[in-house]
């Protein structure tokens, strides 16, 4: 009988956002837009492409780090910018603490450059792009099918 090895020294670290409160940012929502035009769900902030909406490796002194995104557990989280039509991320409701792989339904930028979103990783197949200062539902070919971003 054989059992599989695991990498010595491997870990697991989950982080909400990747944006500071001195940027402007994008922000990927877990669910759609509220019937008065904003988001007000769990979010996934960024203001950089993301080659992987499922995170990164990084090898550290300690050995292999996992880094795997998930959406956030509320508004503030290190970012405190505006975001289009008033729309905020909203924590310890259902989505919160969720992979953002495969799990958005849509998007805030309120950056200063538009972002697209891929169906796959590495910005490929498939993209909506979310000009700055808009909010969008993802197109259906996307939504639940988010694999990867890029800041344009």
């Amino acid at each position: 009988m054989l059992i599989p090895a695991s990498p010595a020294n491997a870990y697991v670290t989950y982080t909400a956002d990747q944006c500071s409160s001195t940027t402007s940012c994008f922000a990927i929502f877990y669910n759609s837009l509220e019937n008065i035009g904003i988001f007000w769900s769990p979010c996934f902030i960024t203001n950089k492409t993301e080659d992987s909406h499922l995170g990164y490796d990084h090898l550290t002194s300690s050995g292999m780090q996992q880094v795997r995104y998930q959406f956030n557990y509320g508004y503030g989280f290190g970012f405190d910018q505006p975001l289009p039509n008033s729309s905020k991320c909203q924590g310890q409701v259902p989505g919160s603490g969720e992979g953002v792989k495969n799990n958005a339904a849509g998007a805030s930028n309120g950056d200063s450059r538009s972002h697209r979103i891929f169906y796959n990783s590495n910005q490929q197949g498939t993209y909506q792009t979310i000009p700055p200062g808009y909010n969008k539902n993802l197109i259906a070919a996307l939504k639940n099918n988010n694999a990867s971003s890029e800041r344009l």
